[in-house]
């Protein structure tokens, strides 16, 4: 048995020093992009990329330990055969991906990934844009680094497997948990984000970030994900679709001004599971947000605007970068598709802005390190900034620690910022150290208990904030990331789960106490505030401006394979899995389904192209 599990330690030694050395031949080869960094961004390359390259080498070795398994009754001889075959299939598999990579790099500026596999059938148009002899000079590389690697392992470990003898059922079952254990490195530890290219992501250069991605992992990656992002709708000849959606968004009215100024400082705050239910100024039948009720009297009320899809990762991509969800998937797991995303925070960085995002929990939840990243983020103020004896919620910190840390930067910045706050306390399982008046043991009291929590370390901060002159030059606002089904326990596709409110307030308002009851959704805060601050925001093809008063307002949200568009006469709710209708109300329901088919269609041929 010894010998048998020295044998399985030493080969998973053999494929992390693989990994790793793939890495640096990446790096060699983009000679032209990693000699431009230093001796230390390299080796910060090297010791953040071994995140995935362990993860790789788990799914390797999941697959070795079942052979293991089954080899236990068997000699040595069994042992060295199957080995031998799986290492020469495995390698052959790895240096394609890896060798194959060099180049591709070079051409489309990010890792590998499952988009090769669309070329199979048309391997001419994949290889037009590479050099026959270049083609040949890879294929003889590839070959060389599989011998290489294989007489390698000839060398040294098959060696040992003439030193196997046959071992027993004690053996097989220890086999049998080494595989069940190798979820942990897979999944990358115990924690609740699983092991995610975002979690590689730590620098501000973008090829430093890419070069500690392990190719093998992200292509494996990208295949279980690829049957959703390969998910299209096509309802109508995309013309017609362009042309319908480009009337939805065309404005041309009267713009109402509401700052005093053009270039105030910016906090956004996500409340998280903040739904309109909570809110009595909304119409809120479980109005337990008493501190936030009494803000959206001293502001600017949204009325009626809707979610963009019913999780976090894709309400914060809506609201920052003014990116529609898609049914089936999340932009923001995929960092080659969110590098070329518009974001708020690189248009306030051209107007010499620093930017903060700020989260009591863990950044690689998610993916959503590397969205921060390619959003040019300039500090990350996350779960490892505080002191662990504060990491008291199953998320992390609890939203009382953040909004202190948020309110002490404030008071010592004394440029202009963006600054990004996401709340987490009143997140599921809603455990938060506050007890309101709400009684009952339930998930929907469980929930409107956190929300009072989170409500009342937001009116703590602001009732602290007004009293210093950090007020009087910043624009707040506040959005929740989705809505909620509780309590109610509406359908996933009802309107009442993804409303939700935004408030916009600060010293900085020319205008307060205002209710804009247009619809509206996430997609729309990024025109709303850049057209303030007099800041073109032509790239966020997919919001609209809420103070302008031409065009169609409408609140547009994604469910399950399904989508929801709704304005002040109707709404229509489309199933895209049964290709059906789920509700239409209103006499103008008809023309909002076509609406909501083409909003969908062009924002999915979008996400395909990024």
């Amino acid at each position: 048995m010894k010998q048998r599990l020295k044998l399985f330690l030493l080969y998973a030694l053999y494929w992390l020093l693989i990994f790793i050395v793939s890495r640096v031949l990446f790096m060699l080869y983009s000679f032209n992009l990693s000699f431009e960094i230093t001796a230390k961004e390299w080796f910060l390359i090297i010791a953040h990329g071994v995140k995935l390259d362990i993860s790789a080498t788990g799914y390797i070795m999941a697959i070795v330990s079942i052979h293991f398994l089954v080899t236990s009754f068997f000699s040595g001889k069994v042992l060295r055969w199957v080995l031998s075959g799986l290492t020469l299939v495995f390698l052959v598999f790895t240096m394609s991906i890896i060798v194959s990579d060099f180049e591709l790099y070079q051409n489309w500026g990010y890792r590998m990934d499952a988009t090769p596999l669309l070329y199979i059938l048309q391997p001419k148009d994949a290889l037009a844009s590479v050099e026959t002899w270049l083609i040949f000079v890879l294929f003889a590389v590839m070959i060389a680094l599989t011998w290489l690697y294989y007489y390698v392992f000839r060398k040294t470990m098959l060696l040992i497997t003439e030193k196997v003898n046959k071992a027993g059922i004690f053996t097989a079952l220890m086999f049998l948990l080494i595989t069940g254990l190798m979820i942990i490195p897979i999944r990358g530890g115990f924690g609740i984000a699983p092991m995610n290219t975002g979690k590689v992501y730590f620098s501000k250069n973008s090829f430093s970030n890419h070069a500690a991605v392990n190719v093998v992992w992200n292509v494996i990656n990208s295949l279980v994900y690829k049957k959703n992002t390969e998910k299209t709708y096509q309802f109508f000849e995309a013309k017609q679709a362009n042309e319908v959606f480009a009337e939805l968004n065309r404005q041309s009215g009267n713009q109402q001004y509401v700052l005093q100024k053009k270039d105030p400082n910016i906090v956004i705050i996500i409340l998280e599971s903040f739904s309109s239910k909570v809110l009595e100024s909304v119409g809120g039948q479980w109005p337990v947000a008493k501190n936030l009720n009494n803000l959206s009297k001293e502001g600017i009320l949204f009325t009626n605007l809707y979610a963009n899809a019913d999780r976090s990762d894709k309400g914060i991509v809506s609201i920052l970068s003014g990116h529609p969800a898609q049914p089936a998937t999340s932009i923001i797991k995929f960092p080659n598709k969110t590098q070329s995303l518009p974001f708020i925070s690189k248009e306030l960085k051209r107007k010499n802005y620093q930017t903060y995002f700020y989260y009591g929990g863990d950044i690689d939840f998610a993916n959503m390190r590397s969205y921060f990243i390619n959003g040019e983020f300039d500090n990350l103020i996350t779960d490892e900034s505080f002191d662990k004896k504060l990491l008291t919620s199953k998320w992390g910190a609890h939203d009382e620690f953040v909004f202190d840390r948020l309110y002490a930067d404030m008071l010592a910045d004394t440029g202009k910022y963006l600054k990004v706050f996401f709340t987490l306390s009143s997140h599921d399982p809603f455990n938060v150290p506050f007890k309101s008046e709400i009684k009952g043991t339930d998930r929907a009291s469980q929930y409107l208990n956190s929300v009072c929590y989170s409500d009342s370390c937001l009116g703590d901060f602001f009732s602290k904030i007004k009293q210093t002159p950090s007020w009087d030059n910043t624009l707040f606002i506040l959005i929740a990331d989705h809505g909620s089904g509780r309590p109610g326990n509406d359908k996933v596709y009802t309107p009442e789960k993804y409303k939700i409110p935004m408030i916009w307030l600060g010293g900085a308002l020319e205008k307060d106490s205002l209710r804009i009851d247009a619809y509206g959704s996430q997609l729309d805060v990024a025109k709303t505030l850049l057209n303030q601050l007099d800041i073109n925001a032509d790239q966020f093809t997919f919001s609209k401006d809420l103070f302008n008063n031409s065009a169609h307002k409408f609140g547009y949200y994604t469910f399950n394979d399904g989508f929801g568009f709704i304005d002040s006469s109707s709404v229509a709710l489309f199933d895209n899995t049964k290709g059906d209708t789920i509700l239409m109300v209103g006499q103008y329901a008809d023309s909002l389904l076509v609406k909501g088919k083409a909003f969908l269609q062009v924002s999915s041929a979008d996400f395909q192209s990024r």
